[in-house]
């Protein structure tokens, strides 16, 4: 009996000793704040990502028209419909990315849209993607990752016929906090620290410690912020966002 409970008292220990740095390497959350660049979490944003950029990449060089835009796609050309949701439903319509990749694991607040409507697509009735999926970061949201505004020259130069495909400008990733200004409130950040995944034009993933991380910088000089808009001229900056709302002068940018 005292050897059992000998035993018993030496898993209990081992077990203290090795959970925490089994949930570090699985989630990647460090206690001081942020994300390790190594996790199985981690790995998970790093596929989907990439996995849709190539897919993306591939369909946009072969038709030599780019990127779908919902208000291209669906004839309509208001740029009203190209919103967080519409961009996001219209990909997952045309089988860019099925539901379930545009969720993060680490993303609590989201939930995969289980029951999207493939049926819906009716291109004589004017609707090519289901209108029930959700990117609302204050109510619902079927998505957790934040993609580049379709709005200005940000949108010509790197989505549309003309895109760059470039190793620099970023088109999708972890979402972040606004203004780039890490803080306790905002669900992207751990312990009021950001560290996420960005997948840029030419495909490739790469991780990012902190929101100044990315080393972008504007036509006209000066610092390029990931998570604000720093052009409200032409909109060419690179900036990761949802767009809750498109006015006729740009985006309507929504954060948690």
């Amino acid at each position: 009996m005292v050897g059992m409970l000998m035993s018993l008292l030496c898993i209990g220990v081992l077990l203290a000793i090795l959970l925490p740095s089994m949930q570090k390497s699985l989630t990647g959350l460090k206690e001081e704040g942020g994300k390790a660049a190594v996790s199985g979490w981690g790995m998970h944003d790093q596929v989907n990502l990439y996995a849709l950029m190539q897919g993306l990449n591939v369909a946009g060089l072969s038709s030599g028209e780019g990127m779908p835009v919902p208000s291209e796609v669906s004839g309509s050309r208001d740029i009203g419909e190209d919103t967080t949701a519409n961009l996001y439903s219209l990909l997952v319509m045309q089988r860019y990315v099925t539901p379930d990749k545009l969720v993060s694991r680490a993303d609590y607040m989201v939930d995969p849209d289980e029951d999207y409507n493939w049926a819906a697509y009716d291109p004589r009735g004017g609707v090519y993607w289901d209108s029930s999926f959700e990117a609302n970061l204050n109510d619902i949201s079927n998505v957790s990752y934040a993609h580049m505004p379709l709005y200005g020259d940000r949108l010509k130069n790197n989505w549309g016929s003309r895109m760059k495909l470039s190793t620099s400008f970023p088109l999708f990733g972890n979402r972040g906090p606004e203004d780039g200004i890490e803080t306790e409130e905002s669900y992207a950040c751990f312990n009021g620290k950001w560290g996420g995944y960005v997948a840029f034009g030419d495909g490739h993933v790469d991780f990012l410690g902190s929101p100044s991380a990315f080393r972008g910088s504007l036509n006209r000089g000066g610092p390029d912020g990931l998570f604000s808009i720093d052009d409200t001229t032409r909109h060419s900056d690179a900036i990761l966002g949802f767009t809750y709302r498109m006015e006729a002068d740009g985006p309507v940018l929504q954060w948690d």
